[in-house]
């Protein structure tokens, strides 16, 4: 007598429903995608197989119509299984947020694709919607009450990097991606070497060779509009090239863009979108012909790391601290290839991308506000001589320059939608919240540097408030641009020391306007979000200074 159809449905359902309350809710699933879908296509496959060799009549029909069945009663169920969780018995269910983007992750980036916004925008206008707590996917929370911050990223945190790291750089390794507290320790201490004080003495030179290369391009091109943003990109590019490899990309004095800079906003481009749902990343670099520019931007990075290999430098650079540790650290862990290339990809990104976005937006507000170029100018007259010895050191002291690299960090941060993290299985409290344990948790720096409970005038321009007006600064745990704690950037003195160093040049050699039909908007309003910013274009002009 032949198995009623209803009996392969209602198996089929109870197989959804179990995968789901026995494996699906449980654990970190996120590297798993390839499997996950093969085996949506193989366990039906062999399913049809398996009915066509001992079904009772052996007929393709009937193989075909029971392998459906089962099929489909398992996806519904599956599927149904998950929803009913996520909206009626997830931890995060009392939580505030658009209910679509309770269900999926894909929601989220649909939003901020259907929107035409950056991911931070659009999380800024939840949180204007629904509060400090909005729940922005299934197992999610955005926070922007000032109290998160220290208790996510600070220096005690619980926390724990979210798997979003895990995706981004599949299969690289990379210092600002390792997840484990102990490896990322130690791996911290072989880039604690090489930004200690000593090497960032070093590397003082580095930096003003190539502050007087961009000097060099900005007279030969006095009073003419040039893309600001893309000359501070080449100026960027070229220090990372000889900070990190101990040779320049040349790019300020060719003038021209080298390849590397668009395989890296290629290889970043899908990030922004792909964000909420990065688990697909592996997945798309497992399918031959897909994630392309990703996969070339690697390819880069390994062929580098060879190149690198194969000389010395006259003076060190960073890679000369990553390769001693390769062939000397007692640690096996530095003898894996893939932290070579995968630091690789982060010198490039993180030694480039944060500094040019910063640059862009400080001479943005320099442009905008005459006043306020006027002031930083005198304080550098009466403080600064371009080039003397005691150069570096004497911009560390500058408390007006200084005000303005935080006040364009405060209002643009370089990762604008924040750090993702998970909390621990314990959970967490803030402000009286509880948020429940093995949540991912984000504080979106872009949206707390503009809260009126944070900052006082948090829309304004306001250099004076990091010395002459602290009371300004209502939460000062909220500033940190460079992240926090163990997990903090290694690479934050550096960066400063070439905002300092350029600004202070540029600011006393020349004057700075918007080029005609000018006002900086196409900045702010076209540049993408890819975790860090990838710049649209701002035409300015800059004329030597008439003493």
């Amino acid at each position: 007598m032949p198995i009623p159809l209803k009996a392969f449905a209602f198996v089929g359902s109870g197989l959804g429903v179990a995968s789901h309350l026995g494996y699906f809710i449980h654990g970190e699933h996120h590297m798993e995608g390839m499997r996950i879908f093969l085996a949506f296509f193989l366990v039906p496959a062999f399913t049809f197989a398996t009915i066509l060799r001992y079904g009772n009549s052996g007929s393709y029909v009937e193989a075909s119509t029971i392998t459906t069945v089962i099929t489909a009663s398992y996806t519904i169920s599956l599927f149904s299984s998950i929803a009913t969780y996520r909206i009626f018995f997830h931890p995060l269910r009392n939580f505030p947020g658009p209910t679509k983007l309770k269900f999926s992750k894909f929601n989220h980036s649909s939003l901020v694709v259907t929107e035409g916004t950056k991911n931070f925008q659009t999380v800024d206008r939840l949180h204007k919607e629904y509060g400090e707590f909005v729940r922005v996917g299934p197992n999610e929370l955005s926070i922007t009450a000032p109290e998160a911050v220290n208790q996510i990223l600070g220096a005690g945190t619980k926390c724990r990097k979210a798997e979003w790291y895990d995706c981004v750089a599949y299969p690289e390794k990379a210092l600002n991606l390792e997840r484990n507290r102990i490896i990322h320790g130690a791996r911290r201490k072989i880039w604690d070497r090489a930004f200690s004080a000593k090497s960032l003495r070093d590397y003082e030179g580095r930096v003003k060779i190539y502050t007087d290369q961009l000097m060099s391009q900005l007279n030969a091109n006095s009073g003419k509009a040039i893309d600001a943003c893309q000359w501070f990109n080449f100026y960027a590019f070229d220090i990372m090239g000889e900070m990190a490899f101990g040779q320049s990309f040349e790019m300020i004095k060719s003038g021209t863009e080298h390849k590397l800079l668009s395989l890296m906003h290629n290889g970043m481009a899908s990030i922004g979108p792909l964000t909420p749902i990065a688990w697909i990343l592996p997945l798309l670099k497992q399918i031959p012909g897909a994630a392309k520019e990703s996969k070339e931007f690697v390819k880069y990075n390994t062929e580098q790391v060879a190149r690198r290999k194969q000389y010395t430098p006259e003076a060190p650079d960073l890679f000369s601290f990553f390769i001693d540790a390769e062939k000397n650290d007692p640690n096996p862990m530095h003898k894996d290839p893939n932290w070579l290339i995968g630091d690789c990809g982060l010198v490039i990104v993180a030694g480039s991308d944060t500094t040019t976005a910063t640059l862009s937006h400080i001479f943005y507000h320099l442009a905008k506000s005459p006043h306020i170029f006027s002031k930083l100018r005198e304080e550098l007259d009466s403080s600064y001589q371009a080039g003397s010895y005691t150069e570096f050191k004497d911009l560390q002291e500058a408390r007006y320059l200084n005000g303005i690299i935080n006040e364009a960090l405060r209002l643009h941060p370089p990762t604008p939608s924040g750090l993702l993290r998970v909390t621990p299985p314990e959970g967490i409290t803030i402000k009286e919240t509880i948020v429940p344990g093995n949540v991912t948790v984000s504080t979106p720096f872009w949206s707390i540097g503009r809260l009126e409970s944070c900052y006082e005038k948090a829309s304004e321009f306001v250099p004076e408030r990091w010395y002459e007006k602290p009371e300004m600064v209502i939460e000062k745990n909220v500033f940190v641009p460079f992240s926090a704690g163990p997990m903090g950037c290694v690479g934050k003195q550096l960066g400063l020391m070439e905002l300092r160093n350029v600004t202070a040049r540029i600011v006393s050699q020349f004057d700075v306007k918007f080029a005609p039909g000018e006002d900086g908007t196409g900045l702010l309003e076209k540049s993408r979000d890819v975790f860090t910013l990838a710049l649209a274009s701002m035409m300015l002009m800059f004329t030597r200074r008439e003493r």
